[in-house]
Parts: structure tokens; sequence; C-alpha cells
């Protein structure tokens, strides 16, 4: 059995707090509204968050998060989406979020605690429904927060590209355990003993079909872009303030968030509307520096964790949402740009990625399982090679559950060196501290014995001791007109590697079960059983001078 129920989520009823209203939509479906007032019975602004993790859980927190937007003079509105929880609908995602957000923002309005402004904000999915609803184009909608999300959520998750693009598996591992009915369930999902397409019938026999997970099924046919915003996709018709919410360590998430930053701060006309914020943290919160502490860092479990999360992290909302949704300035001018040094600590600019200056460590080989990492190139150029067995691909290392609170498992990667598979290039330990930020830029040549296959590559930090944790990553695939001369930009950090420490690369061409198995041939990798085992040559030294380079900079002590 490669799918097996630990836990079934269903509502955990709507609190004292709150009345629950059901909001209809244009074509007749009804969303469950959890309504928290002001004490007052004046007009206020309101707040909007729309989830599929149940608007009454401890897991989204909303409920409690409530109070304090409650007591700052917002108005809250927690709404389950279409087909989740106590909303009515089909339980698909995406596909209903821009109608839906601006028929429940038009509800909003009308009421008659509304002042006709509000702001939309929620993580993860619900950070996607915050984009839709900027998309919707409402006039009620003021300002936004999309937090640990990105614009093209969905063309990770329910499209599949994987010609051009690695498939995420993590995406179809939510798609079976939250978009197949109105409940949740929490899985033990195998995706390393079976194709993906098999496993999928398995969950369908124990929990029903989910629409969704066949149609990206479906879509990997075709392999066309997902584009759930119609004509309203927001890279094109924001024109609202955004706080781009993202954390360091979410791998799933932060790559494709950073890319929206990008994006915006490129178009000279809307650039000023959007704002970034980035912590050295993982998609659930838990931050680097409360590696270590267990649940006593855990919001989810932790009640003392969660106040502090509410007391830090919703404050930093409700400024936003009072500078822009209420026009109240603050004492101290905004700054475009708040971001996370990891060792270090925050750092304010004007600009992200700040002025830095490339520093090179050339990949040399030297024999062993462990090669180096250079000041200068070899002269030499030498080849190596690894092998990529689609029946025996390099582990993630972590779960696929704990991909999402990465920090909280923190995972020593030591054990990847000696995996056959895997090419690695370490330092000699550093003299000084060595500061960067921004994306990791690795330049490589690299042939395949096959017509396409995948390139995963990993930064890490090891220590003293031996222990050895990742930093950025990146990947591709690479094909006949892709592969050779290689430029692969590696997730956006902000990191301080100590003295002492070595910085290490890794290169391979699986990461299983996070990132979808190449199978070896030209066949779709979510359907095919037919796998063949293929060999990839890296070549390093010489004119080639394959390289790591770092963006250093100078953060503040």
């Amino acid at each position: 059995m490669s799918f097996k129920i630990v836990d079934t989520m269903t509502t955990e009823g709507v609190p004292d707090t709150a009345t629950e209203h059901m909001v209809s939509t244009r074509d007749g479906v009804q969303l469950a509204t959890d309504v928290y007032l002001p004490e007052n019975a004046t007009q206020h602004s309101a707040i909007l968050v729309r989830t599929p993790y149940d608007k009454t859980s401890r897991y989204t927190a909303l409920r409690y998060e409530a109070e304090y937007y409650v007591s700052r003079g917002f108005v809250v509105v927690a709404q389950d989406v279409r087909g989740k929880f106590n909303s009515t609908g089909k339980t698909i995602p995406y596909a209903f979020d821009v109608d839906d957000a601006y028929d429940t923002v038009d509800w909003i309005a009308k009421q008659p605690w509304s002042n006709g402004k509000v702001g939309v904000t929620g993580a993860s999915y619900y950070g996607f429904t915050a984009w839709a609803a900027a998309a919707s184009g409402h006039p009620a909608i003021k300002a936004a927060v999309p937090q640990v999300t990105s614009v093209d959520m969905g063309d990770m998750h329910v499209g599949s590209r994987w010609r051009q693009e690695v498939p995420a598996v993590m995406g179809m591992n939510d798609l079976l355990q939250i978009w197949t009915n109105n409940n949740g369930y929490l899985a033990e999902v195998d995706w390393t003993s079976d194709t993906p397409a098999n496993v999928i019938a398995d969950a369908r026999s124990q929990i029903g079909t989910c629409i969704s997970a066949d149609e990206k099924l479906t879509r990997s046919e075709s392999q066309r872009w997902y584009n759930p915003y119609g004509d309203r996709h927001p890279y094109y018709t924001t024109n609202i303030p955004i706080l781009h919410w993202q954390n360091w360590y979410d791998p799933g998430l932060c790559p494709a968030g950073m890319t929206d930053w990008r994006h915006f701060r490129s178009l000279a006309a809307l650039r000023n509307l959007h704002y970034l914020r980035v912590g050295s943290a993982d998609h659930s919160g838990f931050q680097l520096e409360d590696v270590g502490k267990g649940e006593e860092a855990w919001a989810y479990t932790n009640e003392d964790a969660l106040a502090r999360r509410i007391s830090t992290e919703c404050a930093e909302v409700a400024d936003f949402f009072d500078e822009h949704v209420n026009g109240i300035k603050p004492n101290t001018p905004r700054p475009r740009a708040r971001w996370h040094v990891g060792h270090v600590g925050w750092q304010e600019t004007e600009e992200f990625p700040p002025p830095s200056k490339p520093r090179s460590f050339y990949l040399a080989a030297v024999g062993g399982n462990v090669n180096e990492l250079w000041d200068t190139p070899a002269t030499e150029a030498t080849k190596l090679s690894w092998q990529h067995d689609p029946s025996n691909p390099v582990p993630s290392t972590v779960d696929m559950e704990a991909l999402w609170y990465v920090l909280a498992s923190y995972p020593d990667e030591r054990d990847l060196a000696e995996r056959p598979d895997v090419l690695t290039f370490r330092t000699t330990p550093l003299a000084t501290d060595v500061d960067f930020a921004g994306q990791p830029v690795l330049r490589l040549h690299v042939e395949t014995s096959s017509p396409s296959t995948y390139l995963f590559a990993r930064v890490q930090d090891v220590h003293p001791d031996g222990t050895t944790r990742p930093i950025s990553l990146g990947r591709a695939v690479l094909t006949e007109e892709t592969s050779g001369d290689i430029v692969l930009f590696m997730d956006d950090n902000a990191y301080r590697l100590l003295a002492g420490h070595k910085l290490q690369v890794q290169i391979a061409s699986s990461d299983s079960p996070h990132w979808g198995v190449h199978p070896g041939t030209t066949a779709n990798p979510w359907t095919t059983t037919d796998r063949q085992v293929t060999t990839q040559t890296l070549t390093t030294g010489g004119v080639v001078a394959a390289r790591l380079e770092l963006p250093v900079i100078e953060a503040n002590s």
C-alpha cells in the first residue's frame, strides 16, 4: 500500500468570538465565512483570509490571529475556500479563487460594519488566494500580504511541464491529502516504490477521486502552462501595494516567490508598490535561530511560541495594512526590503539583492569521495562521472511532510557524500566569515548519455564536527539542447558562513521524493514504468573552469 491514512482532519467548529455566515457566489456556491468584529459598532477596515486548511483549525491559527487584528481595530473575515470544510462546491484548487475572492469582497463592502476597505493576506495556498483577490481587481482591495507563496503556485501544483521544469512531487502529495474532498488527510505516501499514477489510484481506492490529481496527470500529456487568472494575471494587473513575505528555507515556494519580487521590481511603473520581507525561517515559520529548541519554538503546539509569533508577525501585517489600507503613516518610513542574514540578523535596504561582489569557488577533481573547491581553477581539465539509477535515486534528506518545516528537523546531510551518484566538492576551513545574499550561481559543463536528465545541486555549510547543513538548492532539466555549458541559478538565501566552517557543493541527478525521478528515457515521468540507468559527466578545470559564484556582501554584525 503506497497511501496510508494517518489522520482525518475535520472542522474544529466556529469559535464563540466569531459569527459564521454563508456567502453566496455568482454561481450559487455557499462559502463558509467567519466574521470577527471589534467591540465598538463603528465601521472598520477588514482583513480577509481565504484558506483550504479549515478556518477554525489550530494549524491556521486564524482564530488566534483574529484576536490580535481585532485589537488593532480591524474586522477579520476568515473563509473556507470552495469545496473545503464548511463550504460547498467541488473540491478543485485554483480554478475559482479569483471570482470567489471578488464575490466575497463585494459582500464585505456591503456589510454595515465595513468602511469599504479590505486588506488580503494568507500563507501558502491561502497566500495564493491573496494573489487571486488582488488579481480580481475589486476596488475595495487596497493592499495585500501574500506569505510563503507565489503568483504561479498553481502551475507547479496542478500543472506539469515536466520537459521544461523538474516535476514537484510535493505538489501532487498536497493534492491527494488536501484536495480530494471537504476534509483533509494526513497520510504516509510512498512515492518511491511505485509510479505516481499508481499511488494516485491507491489513494482513490481509500478516500475517493481527487479531481485535481487526475487533471494533473492529464495536463502532463499536453504540458501546457496552467494559469488560473484568465486575463487577470497579477504580473499585468497588480495596482495595489504588496508586501512579498518569504522565508529562505522554503524550497517549495520561496524560489518562485523571489521570482515574483524580481519581476515586479523590474517594472518602472509598478516597482514602488512592492515591498519585501524575507526571514531565515522555513515554510512553517520555524526560525534558524530556534534550531534545537524543539517544541518550545513550535507555534503549532506551544502556546507561548504562538503568542510570540502573533505579537511579531501579525504586528508586521497589521502595520502594513494600517499604512496602505487605513492611510496611517508610520513614524519611521518603511524600508523597501527587510531581510534576515542567517547567524547575523535583520537588514534593511532599498533593494534586494543588495550590492555584492561575486566570489568564485572552482570545482577541482582530486579523487576520492570528496573533491575540493579552490580559489583558482585547475590548469588541466578533468572529467568526473556519476550514474543516475531511477530505481535507486538520491534520497531527500527529510521526508515529504518535513519539507515544509525543514528547520524544525534541520537535516544533517553528511551521508550524501558517501554515495557514488553524488559528486561532492569542499573547501578547506574558511579563514574568515563569509556573508552572502542573493542567488549563488553554478557555472558547469555537463554532458549526459540520455536525451534528457535532471540536475540537482546543493550548497551546504560543513561544521567543524562534520555536521552538514543545507543553505541553497538548485534544479534544472537538461536536454540535448540545454546540456553542455550550464548556468544554474540557485535558490536565494542570505547567510553567514562562519570562520572554521567549510563551504560544500554537491551535484546529482535526483532528490526523491521531493522531486520527480527522471526515468532515464523521454517518457512521461508521472506514468511510465520504463526506466534506464544513465551516465552524466562534469568537466572541471581547464577552459571550462566549473565554479560556484557566491554573491558576497558586507553585512552588519
